[in-house]
């Protein structure tokens, strides 16, 4: 036994000593791998970090030449005159960095090349500059297309980076992804055999301890029998002798028993008939009293229940009464019939009328003549069980004012969910429509003010951009083109205040005319192409497809997507736009690469004067109208607006118009 014990401890502890070491030395060869993979993202981290540092080194020189070239100062120079030296270190740095990777020199070399070819442009413009020489534009194109290929040249080698990364990381995740599983299944393993060989040994010990304890046990009873069965002979000895005598008694007394016996049966008898009837009807009346009992204990329950609900009921009615009658809103109750049931203080400040003066009254005594019409139709969408929510309308006062009012209705229904009536919270809204009307009176006023001189100062740039297109000094058609490109985003301002302020006090006309949608589309796009060269258009899968419409209200939506796309995508470059049929409808979309827009923004996008507020969004200009604008635009002409957007992912908004 004790060997057998000592046998399996010994396999049981050494096979788990085993499966430790070999865990151990696994998981220091992952530890391992893991580590070079973390240096391996360091490296093409830092490789990468250091092509937008050439990158961006050759920015602000392209920068400090154009600040010279415009304006003549030799301090925009600056940044140009360390180019050469930062972009050479940097290139050094980049080349030690991967010395080990034959394709990225390969790229270095090339970005090297094309390093050369941009600082001898630049160093030709300044010269030119300087000697007064006329910059041409293939000068400039040359410049340009040298800076395009310098970034497709960094862009590859950061693609080739990525690459060299990617396939490191794939290396490292197959032998990692063995890794785990092989531990888990050691661990199960040596926990198997643990358990087995505890499991021998604990039982070996365990029987051997119940046998010895069986044996005391026997021991002890055998022990206890004996002593039992001689006290037993002793006492059945005694009990033999008074038995004798006892017998001689009985013999005596029988004879006298028999005759008590048969008194005593007879006795007997009749008590035990009595004593069973009376215990029957004992039995009935302790089980009405326990039902009675019950009954009374329920009912005295139900009550103090109820008592409670009727004291809070009592209570949460004295609250409502007194916010119902407190409150400066008009709270009306009226039943579907339309006779007014509930009438609070608010009501009678609003309306003028008291309470004594309205209750058991149609309700149309509030409502305008002319919007008797509007009184069935709700109370057909209350009897459904429908809430009516902010619903802006006029009512007339009892000296005969009408007033402005914003209504909340909603049914009341019984305990079964049957509506029985009517609860109406009107508050009056008349001053805040005034201040709404004076808004917009003021931008509208504001606006036509400054659209004047604006036009003044735009012909003027026109006329003067006439008889100096041929002047010998580059600066002055540069500026006059800036100011006239100002001047024109100064009036697509002024015009959409002035079309919210048209729209909103219904002056915006809607002039419909069957044109050709993508020859609109082409000409807005050759526009932004002229006025924003940082970005690419694509114009793809183009339909002919005529609508009837304001050729010049869609112009102005398609022009605000475009020119929205552009402000938002700062680091995108692609703007991709499409023009299609969607079954019987015109649909035109916007793709960027730009922000994205979050998705709690996303639902307000629309909204008069919403803007989304971001890190991204803090130095771009605007106030929130275009979206407005085109929004109601597009909703007067029948079609929808919408957009599709992550937060980071750029946007996509779209439009659709019933095709003509």
């Amino acid at each position: 036994m004790i060997n057998s014990f000592d046998r399996n401890l010994r396999l049981g502890y050494g096979f788990s000593i085993i499966v430790l070491i070999t865990v151990s030395l696994v998981s220091w060869l992952t530890l391992n791998s893991l580590i070079n993979s973390n240096r391996a993202v360091v490296h093409s981290s830092e490789v990468m970090q250091k092509l937008e540092q050439l990158l961006s080194t050759m920015k602000d020189a392209e920068t400090g030449q154009r600040g010279y070239l415009l304006t003549g100062q030799l301090k925009y120079l600056q940044p140009f005159n360390g180019a050469n030296k930062q972009a050479a270190y940097l290139a050094v740095e980049i080349r030690g960095l991967t010395a080990d990777n034959p394709v990225q020199q390969k790229n270095l070399k090339e970005i090297e090349s094309i390093l050369r070819q941009r600082l001898n442009i630049f160093q030709q413009l300044v010269v030119k500059k300087q000697n007064s020489a006329t910059i041409l534009s293939d000068d400039l194109e040359a410049g340009k297309a040298a800076m395009d290929a310098l970034r497709n040249a960094v862009r590859k080698a950061e693609y080739d980076e990525r690459i060299l990364l990617k396939s490191r990381q794939e290396r490292f995740g197959q032998y990692t992804d063995l890794v785990p599983p092989f531990i888990l299944f050691a661990l199960i393993m040596a926990l198997g055999i643990t358990f087995y060989s505890y499991r021998n040994v604990t039982g070996q010990v365990t029987e051997r301890e119940k046998l010895r304890r069986n044996l005391e046990q026997s021991e002890e009873e055998t022990q206890a029998l004996n002593e039992e069965l001689t006290a037993a002979n002793e006492e059945i000895t005694a009990a033999n002798e008074e038995l004798t005598s006892i017998n001689e008694e009985l013999a005596e007394a029988r004879d006298e028993l028999v005759a008590v016996n048969e008194s005593l049966e007879v006795r007997v008898t009749q008590r035990t008939q009595a004593l069973q009837k009376s215990e029957q009807e004992t039995q009935a009346l302790n089980e009405e009293l326990m039902a009675m009992n019950e009954e009374i204990t329920a009912t005295n329950e139900e009550l103090q229940s109820a008592n409670e609900e009727l004291r809070q009921a009592d209570e949460r009615s004295a609250k409502l009464a007194a916010i119902v009658e407190s409150s400066d809103d008009a709270i009306i109750g009226k039943d579907l019939d339309g006779i007014i049931t509930a009438w609070n203080r608010g009501a009678e400040i609003i309306f003028g009328y008291r309470e004594e003066e309205v209750i058991g009254g149609p309700i149309l005594k509030l409502v305008p003549a002319h919007l008797h019409h509007e009184e069935p139709l709700i109370l057909d969408r209350l009897r459904k069980g429908e809430k009516i929510d902010h619903y802006e309308t006029i009512r007339q006062t009892a000296d005969g004012r009408q007033i402005n009012v914003s209504l909340t209705i909603s049914p009341i229904k019984d305990k079964e969910g049957k509506v029985i009536g009517v609860s109406k919270i009107a508050r009056d809204i008349t001053e805040q429509k005034r201040d709404e009307e004076r808004k917009n009176d003021f931008i509208g006023m504001a606006s036509h003010e400054l659209k004047t001189p604006l036009t003044s100062m735009t012909a003027l740039v026109q006329v003067l951009q006439q008889k100096l297109k041929d002047s010998t000094d580059p600066f002055i058609p540069q500026a006059l083109a800036k100011t006239a490109l100002q001047a024109k985003k100064m009036g697509n301002l002024i015009n959409g205040f002035l079309n919210v302020s048209r729209l909103e006090s219904g002056k915006l006309e809607i002039v419909k005319n069957r044109f050709e949608l993508c020859g609109l589309i082409d000409e807005y796009i050759d526009e932004m192409r002229l006025t924003a060269s940082s970005h690419k258009f694509i114009f793809e899968d183009r339909t002919s497809i005529f609508v009837d419409a304001d050729r010049e209200k869609i112009g102005s939506v398609v022009s605000n997507l475009l020119s929205n796309a552009v402000k938002y995508s700062p680091k995108g470059e692609l703007i991709t736009i499409k023009c299609q049929t969607a079954g019987v409808e015109a649909q035109f979309s916007v793709q960027d690469e730009g922000l994205g827009i979050r998705a709690q923004d996303k639902i307000k996008i629309f909204d008069r004067y919403y803007r989304a507020i971001g890190e991204g969004t803090k130095n771009i200009s605007g106030f929130g109208v275009g979206l407005y604008l085109s929004a109601e635009i597009i909703e007067r002409h029948e079609g929808r607006i919408w957009v599709e957007s992550e937060n980071g992912t750029g946007s996509t908004f779209f439009f659709s118009l019933p095709i003509a």
